[in-house]
């Protein structure tokens, strides 16, 4: 009798035994997930941010390259550095040189621009020209029209040398009543890119209205 009482408390306790090893394995098992997910946290906290590798590129990129801009001229126009400056006003002499002569109520000239300065210039493109009351007079009519027949040339005007362009003007009765005739004193003549101007006292009969077009020139050429 005492026998067979033993045997189901002897059960119970290898019962109670099992239980417990489990409990411990699965103790085991959370501490090391947990242990491996704290290595992984670490290892992903040393890595740089995509932003901070970003700002670091720009930092080094933002290094200035050297400046390859031309240098600028007091006229307003540019030359390339160590090149002549653009001859202005304020170093040349206007005048009217011969031409082409004329046909059927044109006339054909040269506007003339001599360096009168101390050092080389440069001259290229076209002047702007009009007839005026007088050397500070405002324009009378139409300025004169480019006319491109010929190419733009860099011209290089030593001291004393000087550059032609080709101006012709066509005399205001060839239209008739839709001309309202006005005398002007000359040509004021501003040298190509700058602000300054010339004048040459050269009567003319000019159009008031500037739907008239008198006047035409070409680009400046050795002389």
């Amino acid at each position: 009798m005492t026998r067979h009482l033993r045997l189901p408390a002897l059960a119970a306790t290898f019962i109670v035994a099992l239980g417990l090893a489990a409990c411990g394995n699965n103790a085991a098992s959370q501490t090391s997930t947990s242990s491996s997910s704290s290595s992984a946290s670490s290892s992903g906290s040393s890595t740089s941010s995509p932003s901070a590798m970003s700002s670091a590129t720009d930092s080094a990129s933002a290094t200035a390259s050297p400046s390859s801009a031309p240098v600028s001229t007091p006229s307003g126009g540019s030359t390339e550095a160590g090149a002549p400056a653009r001859c202005v006003s304020s170093q040349l002499k206007a005048s009217l040189g011969a031409g082409a002569g004329g046909a059927a109520g044109h006339v054909y000239s040269k506007i003339v621009l001599t360096n009168t300065g101390s050092t080389p210039c440069l001259l290229s493109g076209f002047a702007g020209v009009s007839l005026t009351a007088g050397p500070s007079g405002s324009p009378i009519g139409a300025p004169a029209d480019r006319d491109s027949s010929v190419p733009v040339a860099d011209i290089v005007l030593q001291p004393g040398q000087s550059g032609g362009a080709d101006f012709g003007y066509t005399q205001p009765g060839l239209y008739g009543g839709s001309c309202t005739q006005v005398q002007a004193a000359g040509i004021r003549i501003y040298p190509p890119e700058d602000y300054g101007s010339l004048f040459i006292a050269q009567p003319e009969t000019a159009c008031s209205e500037t739907s008239v077009h008198l006047l035409t020139l070409k680009a400046f050429q050795p002389m």
